[in-house]
């Protein structure tokens, strides 16, 4: 069972948190489907109203999906037909290829990009042994690991962690953008 799956499953024993996490892993994928309409209808309408029907899919008892990722592609195939819905009510038959509206399958996980992984790699490696030990203990033990139970595992006060992990992320942000690779800002 994919991660999807699963947060699909939670969702249907409505558990906000596992719907909420459901929206997470498919919106990128789901956006990606509609990359193709873009030019013809609004596609985040398109995305919101496909979010909002696969609410009332994950908690209506006698739908079943079956099948790896089936509530994505379940999802795409909403989407697909939203868009298609939008379209024809615009009258923009004609501005789309037929092709277009057929069944895509589009993979959950983004390919990843090498070049960026070695420049992240080689950054982090670049980092003070302190905010690089607290770095990497964040990404190995995962973000649902309390902060606290990973400054205890780094032998670390809490505030000592915090302090080395802000420390870690704005010149790992330096290094990046000393190789041309500017991040979003992120919101503090």
């Amino acid at each position: 069972m994919t991660a999807i799956d699963r947060a699909f499953a939670r969702a249907r024993r409505n558990d906000e948190a596992g719907f909420t996490e459901w929206l997470r892993l498919v919106e990128l994928p789901l956006r990606r489907s509609l990359a193709r309409f873009a030019r013809v209808v609004d596609v985040e309408a398109v995305v919101q109203e496909t979010l909002l029907r696969m609410l009332i899919v994950a908690r209506d008892p006698e739908r079943e999906l079956t099948g790896d990722n089936a509530s994505l592609r379940f999802a795409i195939g909403v989407a697909r037909n939203v868009a298609h819905e939008e379209i024809r009510k615009l009258g923009h038959e004609d501005l789309v290829d037929p092709a277009d509206l057929e069944q895509v399958e589009v993979d959950p996980e983004p390919p990843s990009d090498r070049g960026l992984r070695r420049a992240i790699l080689a950054c982090i490696e670049r980092l003070p042994s302190r905010p690089r030990s607290a770095l990497r203990q964040r990404l190995l033990m995962g973000h649902e690991s309390p902060d606290r139970e990973i400054a205890a595992s780094l032998r670390m006060r809490l505030n000592t962690f915090f302090q080395n992990i802000t420390r870690a992320r704005r010149l790992l942000a330096e290094c990046l953008a000393g190789r041309g690779i500017r991040l979003p800002e992120i919101p503090r």
